[in-house]
């Protein structure tokens, strides 16, 4: 194993680490959510938390560059975060015009939660963290 083998696995820990973080935040949402208020509410919860976790899936795929010099990683960065905030807004109209029973305040929240998971997820990630 070379050293960009190594690279490439530890990429795909911190990004199945960010996954497993925003799936597990947009669970805990919805079983909060569903305790609160019901069915409805823990599927707007749903809804919120996989619009942020699948644009984030995707953006991270599309905006993959080989090359490592600073400028290339800068607007690699950028374009996956232009990709993600386009996705998620996507699918959150998609969302609202097709979910008749939505919760606005489930939504938001599942939302809001997994969207600062994510961040987390990659910014204190260590090698003694294991999610």
């Amino acid at each position: 194993m070379n050293d960009k083998d190594i690279g490439l696995i530890a990429e795909d820990n911190t990004f199945g680490a960010m996954l497993r973080s925003q799936l597990l935040t947009t669970a805990a949402v919805a079983v909060v959510a569903f305790v609160m208020s019901g069915m409805n509410a823990s599927l707007s919860a749903v809804a919120g938390g996989l619009a942020v976790t699948l644009a984030s899936f995707i953006a991270a795929k599309l905006a993959i560059s080989k090359r490592k010099d600073a400028a290339s990683v800068l607007g690699s960065m950028l374009k996956a975060e232009l990709i993600k905030i386009v996705l998620i807004v996507l699918f959150l109209v998609i969302t609202i015009r097709e979910f008749e029973a939505l919760v606005p305040w489930a939504l938001i929240i599942g939302l809001a939660a997994t969207a600062i998971i994510s961040g987390s997820a990659i910014s204190k990630r260590s090698k003694y963290l294991k999610i």
